[in-house]
């Protein structure tokens, strides 16, 4: 088992792919909005000039955009050439904030930029057909285009594509690998090649290849972090944790962002002051709440602060500290080779689709977006990539 694993580890780090290629002041030059982060910035601006470039090559001229959202990159797509677009999104809100956007900041391009909430699935390149024959009357071609597809979003992309005779280009950046659908403890989308299948059920891959192998595959290396903030940021969590299993609670988060963390400079008693207001604890119930109609009898348990304080004095002289700084550094060598693997297999699983024009490529710089490589494919088979 162990060359098994070691020979896959150095096959995968040797995965070869295109690298980041940095263009002067482009974030400068489209128009984001201001409200934006620079991360994002950053990512639309150069996702935006990827579906330039692979639309010019390919003959495509309408771009069919997976997972919307507000539609920053639609509308930058639509400034900066002389593309249609097509926006898919599930989510409400987002369709709707999208609509509103464009008729406050961009009212020019409600002839050549569309949007329609739609949830993908693996049936929908009938309605998407359908909706482009509806909203743009003549086209050439499409191309596929995906920003942070979430889950099994990037296979289903995948599988669309190769459905759709007008798609001629996909380039699709995946994200949140452990979110993906499972069937009888076992991923519906990974392993997706036959190749790594063999291999994988071989090597009883299923054993070691889960949710938490997965979730380590999209969390981004914390690499220009300082050693000993991102120890203390994982030991207070755990504190947390701990202390809920101890109370047979759940924790969770009450916003996205539960505790600040760059500015409390290590500091345990401003990590639970921060954390009481950021968590909340569910006390666990024999009864599955999720498939209650009535939450209200939901019952809630509060932090008690000495504890967390007890658990923490106990952890701070211990072992623990460096063990955690070990875990941490072996999570930042592992996660590249893990990520690869996962996007190798997708890879790997278009060529025996019978296409050859396929490749991974960092599109954005890794330093500012840990989520940089995007999956390219062309139908051309005249051109290589």
């Amino acid at each position: 088992m162990m060359l098994v694993i070691g020979y896959l580890l150095k096959s995968i780090t040797q995965t070869v792919h295109d690298e980041f290629e940095e263009v002067d002041n482009l974030e400068n030059v489209v128009n984001i909005p201001c409200g934006v982060s620079p991360k994002k910035r950053h990512e639309i601006a150069y996702l935006a000039n990827e579906v330039k470039q692979v639309c010019e090559k390919n003959g495509c001229d309408v771009v069919v955009d997976f997972g919307s959202g507000l539609g920053y990159l639609d509308q930058i797509i639509f400034e900066t050439t002389n593309l249609k677009v097509l926006g898919l999104e599930c989510n409400t809100s987002h369709y709707v904030g999208a609509k509103k956007r464009q008729g406050k900041y961009h009212p020019n391009s409600v002839e050549n930029v569309k949007y329609i909430k739609h949830t993908i699935n693996e049936n929908s390149n009938v309605s998407i057909e359908q909706y482009l024959r509806g909203k743009f009357l003549n086209f050439n071609g499409f191309c596929v285009a995906g920003l942070h597809a979430c889950a099994d979003l990037t296979v289903v992309a995948l599988d669309l594509f190769l459905k759709m005779t007008e798609a001629k280009a996909i380039i699709i950046m995946p994200c949140c690998y452990h979110k993906m659908e499972k069937v009888d403890d076992r991923f519906k989308n990974f392993p997706l090649s036959n190749c790594f299948k063999d291999s994988f059920e071989s090597s009883k891959g299923f054993e070691f290849m889960g949710v938490p192998f997965l979730r380590l595959g999209a969390q981004p290396p914390c690499c220009d972090e300082d050693l000993e903030d991102l120890v203390f940021n994982l030991i207070s969590r755990a504190v947390l944790q701990l202390y809920a299993s101890k109370h047979n609670c759940k924790l969770k988060r009450n916003t996205r962002k539960a505790v600040k963390t760059k500015t409390m400079n290590r500091n345990f008693e401003t990590y639970i002051q921060d954390a009481c207001n950021g968590f909340r604890l569910i006390l666990n119930e024999p009864v599955c709440l999720e498939n209650r109609e009535d939450s209200s009898d939901i019952k809630f348990s509060n932090f008690e602060l000495d504890e967390l304080r007890s658990i923490w004095q106990e952890i701070e002289s211990s072992l623990v500290l460096k063990k955690a700084a070990i875990f941490i550094l072996l999570q930042n060598y592992l996660q590249p080779v893990i990520e690869n693997l996962i996007l190798y297999d997708r890879l790997v699983y278009l060529r025996e689709k019978g296409l050859k024009n396929c490749k991974l490529k960092k599109v954005v710089n890794e330093r500012i977006s840990p989520r940089c490589m995007a999956l390219l494919a062309y139908k051309n088979i005249n051109r290589i990539l």
